[in-house]
């Protein structure tokens, strides 16, 4: 049975409270938008279960690497049967508390499933675009 409307809606909201949470800076919530098991492939590592994707991105927070930063989704594609689905869509992440800049940009590949708490991430694979790195080594070489 293909996904309703409303579950298209949902499926993109917990995606958007996702990044919400993130900006947020809240750890807890964050987490919970997984599956006890779920997975998170990152530029930076594959975490699987709720403790440990709280350990990466509490670590993420006190680098500093989400000082200030806001995230935008758009682009979403979702396919899915009923209680499962695959989700697409792009990320930008703005600077908004000093000079407005793009910090970053990617591409979000999502699997979610339905629980009776409603969808979750059984993974969300995050691919960051090539540009974000190229902008850091020149950033670096300049400084020399």
């Amino acid at each position: 049975m293909p996904l309703s409307a409303d579950d298209k809606i949902a499926i993109q909201e917990l995606s958007n409270t996702h990044v919400k949470y993130l900006d947020a800076h809240d750890v807890e919530a964050w987490a919970n938008c997984w599956l006890p098991d779920g997975t998170f492939y990152a530029t930076y590592g594959t975490f699987t279960g709720h403790e440990a994707i709280k350990e990466f991105i509490r670590g993420h927070i006190a680098a500093g690497k989400e000082d200030g930063a806001r995230h935008v989704m758009t682009n979403y594609v979702i396919d899915g049967d009923g209680d499962r689905a695959t989700v697409y869509c792009l990320v930008v992440k703005i600077q908004v508390e000093k000079a407005p800049h793009i910090i970053a940009s990617g591409v979000y590949n999502d699997v979610v499933v339905r629980t009776a708490d409603g969808w979750k991430f059984e993974s969300r694979r995050l691919d960051v675009d090539n540009g974000v790195f190229a902008a850091a080594a020149a950033a670096a070489a300049a400084q020399g």
